[in-house]
């Protein structure tokens, strides 16, 4: 990635121009939506327009207030401060949650949250959380954020790759609150990210983390699966091999997560009923409308999870495989 004297001026003025303009082309563009639908026969091409319209308002807003929040911390001397740090995380859930509910609102799509298990107690409870989570399907991130901030009243800290700072409100709200942007290319640094994040999760601090580290596909199982074999690691290779809809978990994370905070409570999440669409042109293909996104929460209580690495690592394999059953009880199309 380039550096951030470089990397925000240039994508920030390229944000602030394309977000503008699609908001003063918006008539255009909801209109050449219309007519390609109607061409087509099909509602993606409205639907498309309706979600970058979306996006980009709230993009430019997100981009504003950053700036005025900086000015009013006296030009980032304060931008780290208790009372600036919850403004960015008013306005992340103000992006968020309107993000979710107009794509709910477009797509049709309703919720199914799992809200009477010990696990949806916990999350109502006050006490800082590992969230752990499957990665599937189009937007889950965004979805689970808004569950977390909306239902549960949860601050969570995302952990997520570096590259996603190319989008400018990820990349101001990810580096003024406490997220982990991860460099894979420096796996130590990652692990100290996580685990100092890990460490200083608040009373309603909540860590989500993807242990999968992408979206689920047939050949990212297979080279999950694959690279597993050829480094030798013959227990783990052979139990993503049993899973077959989810990918084989990335425990150096999650580890990283139960070292910064040994004694916290730890959820596992699942979530099924929007497909498997991961890419764009799947996603163009395969719109998710008219669905039903369930989802279903786990509690370990804190200090249950074993301290030793290697036993960390199968209890991490066994409740994977918990969710990989769950997913196959749904009714969960493989990839």
């Amino acid at each position: 990635m380039p550096p951030t004297a470089i990397r925000r001026p240039l994508t920030i003025g390229t944000w602030l121009v394309v977000s503008s303009a699609c908001l003063v082309l918006s008539p255009i563009l909801l209109a050449l939506g219309a007519a390609w639908a109607a061409w087509s026969r099909r509602p993606q091409p409205l639907l498309l327009a309706r979600l970058l319209i979306a996006y980009f308002y709230r993009e430019l807003v997100v981009l504003v207030g950053c700036g005025g929040l900086w000015l009013a911390s006296g030009c980032g001397w304060r931008i780290h401060s208790p009372a600036s740090r919850r403004r960015h995380f008013a306005l992340l859930r103000w992006f968020v949650s309107g993000l979710a509910a107009r794509t709910r609102e477009l797509l049709d799509i309703r919720l199914a949250p799992d809200t009477t298990s010990e696990a949806a107690a916990a999350m109502r409870r006050d006490g800082p959380l590992l969230f752990f989570s499957r990665h599937a399907g189009p937007g889950d991130t965004v979805l689970i954020v808004d569950l977390l901030m909306t239902t549960y009243d949860r601050l969570p800290s995302v952990v997520f790759k570096e590259a996603l700072t190319l989008d400018p409100s990820i990349d101001l709200l990810g580096h003024r609150l406490p997220h982990a942007a991860l460099n894979t290319a420096d796996p130590d640094d990652c692990e100290r990210r996580i685990q100092q994040v890990s460490s200083k999760l608040g009373e309603r601090g909540v860590l989500l983390l993807f242990p999968e580290g992408g979206n689920l596909t047939a050949e990212r199982r297979r080279a999950s699966i694959g690279k597993l074999w050829r480094k030798g690691r013959r227990r783990e290779a052979a139990a993503g091999e049993k899973m077959e809809h989810v990918l084989p978990p990335h425990p150096t994370g999650a580890l990283a997560a139960l070292k910064g905070n040994p004694q916290c409570d730890v959820i596992f999440g699942a979530h099924t009923g929007l497909g498997l669409a991961a890419f764009p042109r799947e996603l163009w293909d395969d719109p998710p409308i008219g669905r039903t996104l369930t989802t279903r929460m786990w509690r370990v209580p804190g200090g249950e999870p074993p301290r030793d690495p290697d036993e960390q690592v199968r209890w991490l394999y066994g409740w994977w495989q918990r969710l990989d059953d769950w997913l196959e009880e749904e009714g969960e199309p493989r990839p």
